[in-house]
């Protein structure tokens, strides 16, 4: 039975968001985004973790974004998210379980920690008591996540050569593409993009990725072919 609502709770500034956004995109399904901060208690309530991505299928509540791009492919099988051969497959849940579990981290350091990278974030939250309070929830929180993690507890020059080694593995398996695993894309490019979009946003991020050229034109060419307009 196809879906006949769905609904979407999308913060836009969540590299998460942005992987189940352009997945959404890319199968052509027709949605409903809604700002998750009025619904946080619904999405806690149904879903049972109470943070985005969020999507609503009929009803049904799907949280993490792993899980929304599987039921998305279950309902809306093509264009697929998943490849055919079983090697294949697993090299592609091998990628998108790194980029989500381990580039993430670093994104979040050069926008949550580095001092730069953190001036922006106050903007979004604005300058009510309410925003500012709300601002200081989300700092405290997400620095303990990322010195739980182990980043936060390494020295910054030790950051950034794991930010090093992380965009030379992608430049080289990009290497001849034009996506990870061919010239398809697969739910592995999916999360390489909304964390790689996510890092170079940061000012230490966004100048690190300026050396590699096929990290650019994927850039640029998921922008063009996976991503929304507004993306």
């Amino acid at each position: 039975m196809v879906p006949t609502r769905l609904v979407f709770y999308d913060w836009p500034y969540s590299p998460f968001c942005m992987k189940v956004r352009a997945i959404l995109d890319y199968k052509g399904v027709e949605y409903e985004a809604v700002n998750p901060l009025a619904w946080q208690r619904r999405i806690r309530q149904r879903g049972g973790i109470g943070k985005v991505p969020a999507l609503e299928i009929d009803g049904e509540m799907i949280v993490d974004s792993t899980d929304i791009a599987y039921a998305l492919d279950a309902r809306f099988p093509e264009p697929p998210l998943l490849p055919q051969d079983l090697r294949q497959r697993a090299l592609c849940h091998a990628l998108e379980d790194w980029a989500d579990e381990s580039l993430y981290f670093i994104g979040l350091y050069y926008r949550w920690y580095e001092a730069e990278g953190r001036k922006p974030i106050r903007l979004v939250f604005g300058n009510s008591l309410g925003g500012r309070l709300v601002y200081r929830f989300y700092l405290r929180r997400i620095l303990g996540q990322i010195r739980s993690q182990g980043t936060l507890r390494k020295p910054v020059e030790h950051v950034r050569r794991d930010l090093d080694r992380h965009l030379d593995a992608i430049e080289a398996l990009l290497k001849p593409g034009p996506y990870l695993l061919g010239d398809a894309p697969y739910l592995c490019d999916f999360a390489l993009l909304g964390q790689l979009r996510y890092l170079k946003s940061t000012p230490v991020g966004g100048k690190a990725v300026e050396p590699y050229s096929s990290i650019r034109r994927y850039l640029l060419q998921g922008k063009a072919t996976l991503a929304s307009p507004a993306a």
